[in-house]
């Protein structure tokens, strides 16, 4: 659980340690939405957006923070703790 205010920074440095085919979900508490953040090279992000709006989102590292910013404020509006789960890659 982590801050809603305090996230964007924290989500974009777990991101930087990601290696590709690793995801970070973020969910709200009832889990109900979530962002999904795939790291698929060593540049490039996939985004899944799954709650209000069910859209994807393929971009790079230097694009993600404002990225993330639209999207906590559509998906977790009311939200003030943010759930994260972190999924690593299997074969390492």
């Amino acid at each position: 659980m982590m801050d809603k205010a305090s996230a964007v920074p924290v989500i974009l440095r777990r991101v930087e340690k990601m290696v590709p085919g690793d995801s970070l979900y973020l969910l709200t508490w009832k889990k109900d939405r979530k962002l999904i953040l795939e790291k698929q090279s060593a540049d490039t992000i996939l985004v899944r957006e799954r709650g209000f709006c069910q859209q994807d989102f393929i971009i790079t590292h230097d694009k993600l923070k404002k990225l993330l910013k639209i999207l906590l404020k559509r998906e977790f509006p009311r939200s003030k703790k943010i759930r994260t789960s972190m999924i690593i890659k299997e074969n390492r």
